[in-house]
């Protein structure tokens, strides 16, 4: 049975047999089950590899309760154990681009199952808001178990955070999270206060392992919990929109905009851009918008619909004052440009590029 938990308690010791159950030869590449491809190869593990993981196992069966930092060195030990050095260090970011197939076919490119990430909220707090958010979030797959970031911000340039709003700003993932072995949420977030080595707000690893909350995941300590919004989405290509561009006309000025994606049967939708009324939306000479997040996980089987709206707030709540709507059928490559009219105020014309995915690195073409 597929169950969810917070690493820390043993998942190292399951990380190891998996390594240490692969085969002594290098998997053929163009035969390779999805099994095979998911296996970690290592030969010739020293005495001293086998002592930190008998520490580590000894740690757990006695019981011991960790804080966040030692659950934390506990989790790089059994990553870096996994990675070592082939596919980077401990902070090594993903350079797995979303537009494999954009442009050309790879041969080992596919559809797969992916992690769609919707927000990340941080709520329960014993702290005053407003809250003066810093640090980082990412996720770790299958695909090379390097960072994937989804949130990534230096202490002077926080973002902060209200009771109304505790929204994160995500500007990840820069790829498809590809599910078909557990993902690893990495979270180090923190508040700007008088202390700097005394601003931790929360850091733990959340990994998903295939079963969730009706509304997602969850993780806590004694400052907070964050909430994880995402859904599984069996059989998926990935969109990245690489142009937003206003055509003709003007956004209006002094109200809030919103440019966001969804699986067109669905309420849930990723935000790529929402900028707040009373200031101008974030845009370039030739009438490019900056947005924020640009990949988007399809289902191949569902229609992407991409929304532009105008806004006002009243009461805290978003009221919709004109909105404009296109619908994208999934590609497995290729662009697709299409024009969104926003009620007669303005153009936005949006270019699509659509790519599979690969599940593991080394199946990438040299």
């Amino acid at each position: 049975m597929v169950r969810e938990t917070k690493v820390g308690r043993g998942d190292e010791s399951a990380k190891r047999r998996r390594k240490e159950g692969g085969s002594s030869g290098r998997i053929d590449e163009e035969s390779a089950t999805t099994e095979q491809i998911l296996e970690v190869e290592e030969e010739n593990i020293s005495e001293d590899e086998e002592g930190n993981w008998a520490d580590i196992d000894r740690e757990v069966s006695m019981g011991k309760v960790l804080t966040e930092d030692e659950e934390m060195d506990k989790y790089r030990r059994g990553l870096e154990y996994i990675l070592d050095g082939e596919f980077g260090c401990f902070e090594q970011e993903t350079t797995v681009s979303s537009m494999l197939t954009t442009h050309k076919a790879i041969q080992n490119a596919s559809t797969a199952t992916a992690l769609q990430l919707y927000s990340i909220k941080v709520e329960e707090t014993k702290l005053v808001w407003p809250l003066h958010v810093y640090g980082m979030v990412a996720a770790r797959d299958p695909v090379d178990r390097n960072r994937n970031i989804l949130f990534n911000r230096k202490r002077d340039n926080c973002q902060i955070l209200t009771e109304d709003d505790p929204y994160l700003l995500l500007t990840g993932p820069s790829r498809a999270i590809v599910f078909l072995d557990p993902v690893d949420f990495e979270i180090d977030l923190k508040v700007k206060g008088g202390v700097e080595d005394k601003e931790r707000l929360i850091h733990q690893v959340y990994t998903f392992n295939g079963t969730t909350g009706a509304d997602g995941p969850r993780c806590s300590n004694e400052n907070c919990t964050i909430h994880l919004h995402f859904k599984v989405l069996d059989e998926t290509v990935q969109a990245t929109i690489i142009g937003a561009q206003i055509i003709r006309g003007s956004w209006p000025r002094g109200y809030a905009g919103q440019i966001a994606c969804s699986n067109a049967s669905s309420h849930d939708e990723v935000v790529l851009l929402d900028f707040p009324a009373g200031s101008n939306p974030p845009v370039a000479r030739d009438g490019t918008l900056e947005l924020s997040r640009r990949v988007v996980s399809v289902d191949v089987h569902k229609n992407m619909k991409f929304t532009a709206r105008v806004y006002s707030l009243a009461g805290g709540r978003k009221i919709t004052l004109g909105e404009g709507v296109q619908v994208f059928k999934p590609r497995q490559c290729g662009l697709t440009e299409k024009e969104c009219d926003l009620g007669g105020k303005c153009v936005i014309k949006i270019k699509v590029a659509w790519s599979l995915l690969v599940v593991a690195n080394w199946l990438l073409p040299s």
